[in-house]
């Protein structure tokens, strides 16, 4: 093949949505003040919210929401609002096969790790479907200068996807990518891992189902978003985790093994692969919206073991879900990228 052949193959499309989204940190007592708007939102076919997205943990509760949606909210001291402005981007490649690792382990080569290096903070939010990275409005010309050449860029307008000229890094290669400069001996430094993480023992399953369906579950749904307390307590190192998402009519849920037992069998298409979680930072390691490379620096060691991997920030913190029957492999992966790196730190 030749090289323009082979750049052709593994050429990657970026989709632009035309969303303008906004995060939202609901405080856990205050649920019950929105529990009615977020019904609204979630579960009326008259709602004008398109894009919808609803993760519990036990920190709070993080809202991802359109313009239309935001208008909706109750505006009250239990809210905090993130200031900017977010669009959501998603990545396909043309090359994929189904052997290949999925979810951000796809893409990270092409966006994640890019963004990083160019100084963008993204917001992840893997689905059923589909992984969408959120960036800030104001960072959507630099994203699209930072990408390599081989990434088409698509700008939604109107319905319509517009192609869009790239800055088009023709140095830009999956091989150079990963690394954040040279150390004194020349070589290059690995990404080094900066938060803490732990790895949680939830089983945890990803699942969709028709929209047009979606009103069979939405008393199972609404049961698992508003009214988790009633669960009982959950066993030792696991964390409540629940997150919904309606974008485009696609549904996507994560939720655990208990949670998933309270839908009725073959309700649900639900993931073959069980995942396990690894949570980064918390409450009271605030990630922050402005630091970037946090998911770059999670996400590069499990690229480079070709593992699959879905990711979820949320207002507070992010996780990470990989296979169960990976985790002794990830785990290994991330301590060793620490201890590289701290190595290379004190020589």
């Amino acid at each position: 093949m030749t090289s323009a052949q082979i750049l052709e193959a593994n050429a990657m499309e970026l989709d632009i949505f035309d969303h303008h989204l906004r995060i939202c940190s609901i405080a856990k007592h205050a649920i019950p003040d929105v529990t009615h708007c977020l019904v609204k939102l979630a579960f009326l076919k008259q709602a004008s919210c398109k894009f919808f997205s609803f993760t519990e943990t036990c920190d709070d509760y993080t809202l991802v929401v359109d313009e239309q949606g935001f208008t909706e909210l109750p505006q009250n001291d239990s809210m905090k609002i993130m200031g900017d402005v977010w669009v959501p981007l998603r990545m396909s490649s043309s090359a994929f096969t189904p052997s290949e690792a999925v979810g951000i382990t796809k893409i990270a080569r092409s966006l994640i790790i890019p963004l990083a290096d160019a100084g963008i903070s993204v917001y992840c939010l893997s689905t059923y479907q589909t992984d969408f990275v959120l960036v800030k409005e104001v960072d959507i010309n630099r994203v699209i200068e930072c990408l390599p050449c081989s990434v088409q860029v698509f700008r939604e307008s109107s319905g319509e996807h517009v192609s869009v000229s790239s800055g088009g890094q023709a140095g830009a290669s999956g091989d150079s990518m990963g690394v954040t400069g040279v150390n004194p001996s020349g070589a290059l430094s690995p990404r080094s891992i900066t938060h803490k993480f732990s790895a949680l023992q939830n089983k945890l399953y990803i699942a969709s189902i028709n929209p047009d369906s979606l009103h069979l579950i939405a008393l199972q749904l609404i049961e698992n978003m508003f009214y988790s307390s009633s669960f009982g307590e959950l066993d030792e190192n696991q964390e409540r985790f629940f997150s919904l998402s309606l974008v485009k009519g696609d549904v996507s849920i994560v939720l655990d093994s208990h949670s998933l037992s309270r839908f009725a069998p073959n309700t649900l298409f639900v993931s073959d692969e069980s995942w396990r979680m690894v949570k980064i930072g918390d409450s009271t390691d605030d990630l922050g919206f402005d630091e970037c490379g946090i998911v770059a620096q999670m996400s590069d060691p499990i690229a480079d073991g070709h593992i699959s991997e879905y990711y979820i920030s949320t207002f507070y913190s992010d996780h990470m879900f990989i296979p169960e029957s990976a985790t002794e492999d990830v785990l290994q992966l991330l301590i060793n990228r620490q201890k590289s790196c701290n190595q290379q730190v004190n020589t």
